[in-house]
């Protein structure tokens, strides 16, 4: 079911008696425009599998505005929301396989606290890594992981993820979005002990728009010295400079290597 704009001038109570009507739903796509009557869209669907919501950037959002998600059979979820806002969680999601997370402000630990049983998680544009999701959660089941690196926190973001992911297979780095202008680099200051993922599962490793700034070499180092397990890293330069890419090369391939079956790649 796709739900447009059009759909929801009546307000909230609309909604809920919309899809209580719906008892063998499986699938729910929502995007929210700016001029909208829904403040808090709720979706109480047991029979749900898939869903999407996503709230336009223009569309005003206070801390009223928001989610109410209960879907115990849920197994793909993914959630755009870039400013302000709320987003509860009523019950487990014991089935759930894939989690998309572009979201700001508190909402990421609201979500992510739900969610600690998925295959593939992507991770994106999260401003902060302290509080993305409370501390003593564990990954068990994550094998994909893709974090976006267009926020100044994304490094102890993946640092965090990576040591509560312990059996991580595959990575994947990416710039989804523009930086914001005098926006401050990423931090990288590397930590004490070695996430366990690293040394016993973590095998591919694909790095879009890498530009090696300093701390982009620091971390590739990082990963490549520790990697033990690693099969295939692949770096895919921003930079359209042949001799610049060069340059990367030259870097990356005199790193020490802990895998002697890494394969180091440029796309």
């Amino acid at each position: 079911m796709f739900l447009p704009q059009f759909l929801f001038h009546p307000g909230d109570e609309f909604v809920k008696r919309l899809l209580s009507s719906c008892p063998v739903l499986e699938d729910l796509i929502v995007v929210q425009c700016p001029d909208d009557n829904v403040t808090i869209f709720t979706v109480r669907v047991p029979s749900l599998k898939r869903l999407w919501m996503c709230k336009l950037p223009k569309r005003y959002i206070d801390d009223a505005d928001g989610y109410v998600i209960d879907a115990p059979s849920l197994e793909t979820m993914a959630i755009t929301v870039q400013r302000g806002g709320l987003c509860v969680i009523e019950n487990d999601m014991p089935n759930i396989v894939q989690a998309c997370i572009d979201v700001n402000s508190s909402l990421p630990r609201m979500i992510l606290s739900f969610v600690t049983l998925v295959k593939r998680l992507y991770l994106l544009c999260l401003p902060t890594a302290k509080d993305a999701y409370p501390v003593g959660s564990i990954f068990r089941c994550l094998v994909h992981l893709k974090i976006c690196t267009c926020e100044t926190e994304w490094l102890n973001l993946l640092i965090r993820v990576l040591e509560d992911s312990p059996y991580l297979r595959v990575l994947k780095l990416e710039q989804y979005h523009r930086r914001r202008d005098n926006q401050p680099r990423p931090y990288w200051s590397e930590p004490s002990s070695v996430p366990l993922c690293m040394v016993s599962s973590l095998e591919t490793i694909e790095w879009v728009d890498y530009e090696g700034t300093k701390e982009e070499k620091e971390v590739a180092a990082y990963i490549l010295r520790n990697g033990s397990f690693l099969d295939k890293v692949t770096i895919k330069p921003k930079s359209t400079s042949h001799y610049e890419k060069l340059e990367m090369i030259k870097e990356l391939s005199l790193s020490p290597r802990s895998s002697p079956t890494c394969r180091l790649y440029f796309d």
